[in-house]
């Protein structure tokens, strides 16, 4: 195949638009042909070879539409591909004109690079294989044959452009195959990731009784030979039976319906075989010589299609198992607080990398929250995410108030990376005894309150530069009371931005869907992404933040929790708050205490009773008059311990309490605890704590 460059034109009556186009296109090492108006572009059509067209819709003069229908109107151009271009959100009216002009894309300004320079780069591969193939067989130059065949690539290739999901895009252009060769069967094919060979990915029509469940050995029978070969073959009769797409001892081989007649062609891109295409048909006649020419130069731009997505797909994967290493695995646990967090990644790989959420429990009181978005995409803006995270990090456990601590991570960017907005951060410290949040921002949008009455507010603060601006105005700070049953909710702008629509009308969506969101965080999370990203749809990565402070518990304390290890500290913290309501003047050394014996019978649970499967147990914490009383239960079968490490979490219990009482029974254990309070006084407790 020659490696000569193929024209692409490109049409607009703005110099500075035909500058950005020449910088995009320019990688792809093609000829770009520049037109600033549409009678230029008619006339470097008589001239020149054009593979694809970039039109601008709206041009003094012959605009983009005028121009598309004439040369949709001349034989010579009316193949080749428009894209069309333009600067404003059109109606559907004008959209649906330019389709019926003849475009193949309509895409808005301002458009993603990348995105742009592949679908060029589709109709670049097309029209290149066109023209070798008109070359090798003077036979296929027919008009009616060069006519089929562009009509058929541009269809499969109007697949391509549509999906950016692999699953969707196999699935689309299996169907359309079928239906352009009018076969009854299609079925596709691709490279096994987890297993040598092929395994069948989609498939429609009557179902093709494909050797060993759908999978295919390179090498091995008629398919997997044709695939090792890279060869394509129209089978007919016997040959197709012998391919092993039907059993011949069938009972469906005498049927009309039976696979008389299969195209067979491989995918392969850069010399390496992606998969194989089949299509069937019960008329053994049903293709010729021409059919399988066609499929196979279909196969070529459909393995480019797939390859390309795979590629997106494998470094969108890379960039955000990256991101999410970089965000903390887990969330802190405290008696007073209920958190939970979401990453959602943008749609394309490229936009993947930015958004970020932190949260660090400071003391016994004070838990600091963190939420942030850096400039650009990718491993870079990740990269810098972790270390805008882990400064933040280091100026919040020095002591730092949240105004002061953004403001040294501002100076930090500035001698890092130099003046240019490079971030926005929201950082704010909960004092759960105080009921207190104090929080600065440096240029991001504010935290949403939401009320114990289902009312939303949004709490504001003054100077709020972006990081990275100017490092001598410090953010300012604002306090707010933060009481029992209220939820605060930090989010990155992908949550609340669209494009062509102001910031209001994303923030009263927010307000809407937060105030009718569950009680619960995790819940809030899910209904918040779900009424604000799933349904009206972001091109940006979200991050969200959501945390609940609890009311003192008072009364008994009764927890049903899974034999996780994960259940130990958050049946700690639960019977720390429990303690902090029902028993607030119990000196530190004697809560400590409590909290470790009931940690000791957790995990004794969660190592001896059920095994490896699935259970519960449950905790229950009460206040019988000056005694406390702690109880652990399981329904399980206790086991020996294992190892030489374990055995002495009973005696702590007993050294711990004034009273164990260990009842084993078949169909489950139970412990309990007791300790007599001798509760001294609060200005004594305080000066321990």
């Amino acid at each position: 195949m020659t490696d000569r460059p193929v024209g692409i034109l490109l049409v607009d009556d703005h110099r500075e638009n035909l500058a950005a186009l020449h910088a995009v296109l320019e990688p792809l090492g093609e000829r770009l042909i520049s037109a600033e108006s549409g009678d230029q572009a008619l006339r470097a059509l008589l001239r020149e070879d054009i593979a694809v067209i970039l039109l601008d819709v709206r041009m003094a003069g012959l605009d983009g539409l005028q121009t598309a229908r004439i040369i949709r109107s001349r034989p010579r151009t009316r193949h080749i591909p428009i894209i069309f271009l333009t600067a404003q959100a059109s109606d559907v009216e004008e959209i649906a004109l330019a389709y019926a002009s003849g475009a193949v894309d309509y895409v808005i300004k301002p458009f993603e690079p990348e995105i742009l320079r592949a679908k060029v780069s589709v109709f670049v591969e097309l029209s290149r294989e066109r023209g070798e193939r008109v070359r090798q067989s003077h036979a296929r130059a027919e008009a009616e044959a060069v006519a089929r065949t562009v009509r058929t690539l541009q269809i499969l290739s109007d697949a391509a452009l549509s999906h950016l999901e692999l699953d969707g895009l196999v699935a689309e252009l299996v169907e359309r195959a079928g239906t352009l060769f009018q076969a009854d069967s299609a079925a596709l094919l691709l490279r096994d990731e987890n297993a040598p060979g092929l395994r069948l990915r989609a498939s429609t029509g009557a179902e093709l009784a494909l050797p060993d469940g759908g999978r295919v050995t390179l090498g091995e029978g008629t398919l997997g030979r044709l695939a090792a070969d890279r060869q394509a073959a129209l089978l007919r009769g016997a040959e197709a039976l012998g391919a092993g797409v039907l059993d011949p001892g069938d009972e469906a081989a005498a049927d009309d319906e039976a696979t008389a007649g299969l195209l067979a062609v491989p995918l392969v891109t850069a010399g390496e075989l992606l998969g194989l295409l089949l299509l069937g048909a019960g008329d053994e006649h049903r293709f010729d010589a021409g059919d399988l020419e066609l499929l196979t130069l279909a196969a070529d731009r459909m393995a480019i299609a797939i390859d390309h997505v795979q590629r997106f797909a494998d470094g969108r994967q890379l960039v955000e198992t990256l991101q999410r290493s970089l965000l903390p695995n887990r969330l802190p646990r405290h008696p007073q607080l209920e958190l939970a967090a979401r990453y959602q990644p943008g749609g394309l790989a490229p936009q993947i990398g930015g958004d970020w959420y932190d949260a660090l429990e400071l003391d016994r009181n004070r838990t600091a929250l963190m939420i942030g978005d850096v400039v650009g995409h990718g491993v870079r803006a990740a990269t810098t995410m972790s270390e805008l995270r882990n400064g933040l990090r280091a100026f919040a456990v020095e002591g730092h108030s949240p105004a002061e601590a953004l403001h040294q991570l501002d100076r930090v960017v500035h001698a890092t990376f130099g003046s240019g907005m490079i971030a926005t951060v929201l950082f704010l410290i909960i004092d759960a005894a105080r009921g207190t949040v104090t929080l600065a921002r440096a240029g991001h949008p504010p935290p949403a309150l939401r009320g114990a009455d289902g009312s939303v507010r949004f709490l504001d603060t003054r100077n709020t530069l972006p990081l990275g601006v100017d490092d001598r105005t410090a953010p300012g700070e604002a306090e707010y009371p933060f009481v029992p049953g209220e939820t605060l909710l930090l989010f990155t702008d992908g949550l609340i931005e669209r494009r062509r629509e102001s910031i209001s009308v994303g923030l009263d969506r927010l307000s809407e869907a937060f105030a009718g969101a569950p009680e619960g965080v995790e819940d809030i999370c899910d209904h918040v992404l779900a009424e604000t990203v799933s349904e009206q749809g972001s091109h940006d990565d979200v991050a969200l933040l959501a945390v609940r402070l609890l009311p003192q518990p008072t009364g008994p304390l009764e927890l049903e929790l899974p034999a996780v290890a994960g259940s130990v500290p958050l049946a700690r913290h639960r019977l720390r708050g429990w303690l902090a309501g029902n028993a607030p003047g119990l000196d530190f050394d004697t809560r400590a205490g409590l909290e470790v014996a009931w940690s000791e019978a957790v995990t004794n649970v969660v190592r001896h009773a059920y095994g490896p499967r699935d259970a519960s147990f449950r905790a229950t914490a009460r206040r019988e008059g000056d005694d406390v009383r702690l109880v652990v239960a399981d329904d399980g079968s206790w086991r020996p311990p294992r190892g030489q490490h374990g055995g002495r979490g009973l005696g702590l219990m007993r050294q711990l309490c004034d009273d164990v009482d260990v009842d084993r029974r078949p169909d489950g254990t139970t412990v309990t605890m007791r300790y007599r309070l001798d509760i001294a006084p609060p200005e004594a407790n305080r000066a321990r704590a």
